[in-house]
């Protein structure tokens, strides 16, 4: 039997927290990362150069970032949400229950064969 792993109370409570119903985000905020920062930026009326000066990172970037033609890492999103007045949280939403997840996991394990 695999170990388990413990997971401190407080992480198991926002992950009960998360995975009710009403703590889902609407379907009309799940946004990428590059209309996140267009939107935001065009709400705050800062041009791309205000925000990478802002960022400390290229205004080529920050319009590659925009058009979703880049990948950013974690790090570059922190530095631009924050040169946006806004934090930055990466939030997991479960697209299905983890008990139902154990449990279709368990079903797949074969049993052992027991030789004579």
């Amino acid at each position: 039997m695999p170990k388990q792993t413990r997971v401190p109370l407080p992480h198991r409570r926002a992950l009960a927290r998360l995975l009710t119903p009403a703590c889902r985000p609407h379907p009309a905020l799940r946004l990428e990362p590059d209309q996140w920062v267009r939107t935001v930026r065009a709400a705050l009326h800062m041009s791309q150069a205000q925000l990478a000066k802002r960022a400390e990172i290229s205004q080529a970037h920050v319009a590659l970032i925009e058009r979703g033609r880049v990948d950013p890492r974690v790090g570059t999103l922190r530095r631009i949400f924050a040169a946006l007045f806004c934090d930055f949280i990466v939030l997991p939403v479960p697209l299905r229950r983890p008990g139902d997840i154990v449990a279709e996991r368990t079903m797949d394990i074969p049993t052992p064969r027991i030789w004579d």
